[in-house]
């Protein structure tokens, strides 16, 4: 007997055949009225991205209008560094290019409700050689990288280890190879096993591939290919679901099914995970109806029925802010560990998880998300003691001028 499909949709209640894969109907534009973003710059780069990310929130019917300002400041707190984009573009380690970028924000007005645009991975491009001072992963030029692990500030860049080069977690291998043991028991730089090739070490095939019982299996499937063969494996895209058939009655694994995609706006679902990410079902259980996201105060069942920087509290059942300086950030009441922006949630105690304000430069850490810098580096502290000190990013250092 098949599952209940969830990927049935009401035609003229979903927005699929408008833009495919888009949660609901364009309400509310990119930038100005009329025409969306009309530039784009290097030094106002962050801050545009992440508006047009969330207002692409607004027109998926994920956020309120009212709500863009709170989304902008929490996408800017763990997002890009505009302080090193500014300064790499001056500095001749990254070209951007304007007209790409210009397409970037723009893109996020139409088509998919998660995916970046095609064109955002596009914008920059880093200009650093192999062996010069990179601030950010991005500066290094092509067949290098940056290693941002490294203790010193700036970082540098490596080339690429090719084919049958020693390498390892810092030593890495060239787009389209994989470091794993050769026949010599070493592991070196080898090119990626394809999917059905025999494999033991795991990352034999590769990012888009994982190796099970001793054979790749493509990780990700795309719209209308199989999906689930093998222990779960390929997945299906954020927007799509694996429509496949109920196990038989001995228990074994369900036979292999095929993506496709999840219910639109005022589509067919059947609780969490049915309709389109930016969208909740308007039943946890029973067959329902795809809705837009709960506004506050709003009544929500699960923990992403709500808007973007909203939670499903468990005490009340509504939609409420994340909690601020002091606010019980604990599983229990629904928050899932989140704060407001400038706030992280101490897990330092485990029964009553409270959220605090992040920490500037020089004040004590456990980890990243404690800093204000988002950068917590360990060593011995001036008291003579070991442990976390809130640091500073490389791009505000002296030494990271080259």
């Amino acid at each position: 007997m098949p599952l209940v499909d969830a990927g049935v949709v009401e035609p003229d209640r979903d927005a699929g055949p408008v833009e495919p894969a888009d949660a609901g109907r364009q309400r509310f534009d990119a930038g100005s009225p009329d025409a969306g973003f009309t530039t784009a710059t290097v030094d106002t780069w962050c801050g545009s991205r992440a508006l047009a990310s969330c207002l692409r929130q607004v027109r998926c019917l994920s956020l309120s209008e009212a709500e863009v300002p709170g989304c902008v400041a929490r996408t800017l707190e763990t997002g890009c560094d505009q302080v090193a984009t500014s300064a790499g573009v001056d500095a001749g380690r990254l070209a951007f290019d304007a007209s790409v970028a210009l397409s970037c924000l723009n893109a996020f007005a139409r088509g998919s409700c998660s995916d970046e645009p095609a064109a955002c991975g596009q914008v920059f491009s880093g200009l650093v050689p192999a062996d010069g001072g990179c601030v950010t992963a991005a500066e290094c030029g092509p067949g290098a990288y940056c290693d941002t692990f490294g203790a010193t500030c700036p970082y540098r860049c490596f080339a690429f280890r090719q084919a049958l080069e020693p390498c390892d977690f810092f030593r890495r291998c060239a787009p389209g190879l994989a470091c794993f043991r050769g026949d010599a028991g070493v592991e070196v730089c080898q090119p990626t096993r394809p999917p059905d090739a025999g494999c033991v070490d795991f990352d034999e095939c590769g990012d888009e591939g994982v190796c099970l019982s001793g054979t790749c299996v493509q990780r990700r499937a795309d719209a209308g290919e199989p999906c689930g063969v093998r222990s779960g494996y390929p997945f299906c895209g954020t927007e799509f679901f694996c429509r496949q058939d109920a196990p038989g009655m001995t228990g074994e694994d369900p036979p292999p099914g095929t993506c496709q995609r999840r219910a639109g706006l005022g589509g067919v679902c059947a609780g969490t995970g049915t309709c389109l990410p930016s969208l909740r079902c308007s039943t946890v259980i029973t067959t329902g109806t795809c809705l837009p996201k709960a506004r506050r105060g709003e009544r929500c069942t699960a923990f992403n029925d709500c808007e973007d920087g909203l939670f499903c509290s468990n005490l009340t059942t509504r939609c409420e802010p994340y909690p601020g300086d002091g606010g019980s950030c604990d599983f229990d009441t629904g928050s899932q560990g989140r704060c407001q922006p400038g706030f992280f949630c101490d897990f330092s105690a485990l029964d009553d998880r409270r959220c605090q304000r992040r920490r500037a430069a020089g004040e004590e850490c456990g980890y990243d998300q404690m800093c204000l810098s988002n950068e917590c580096e360990f060593g011995r502290r001036p008291d003579g003691g070991f442990g976390g000190t809130c640091g500073v990013p490389c791009s505000l250092k002296a030494d990271a001028g080259l």
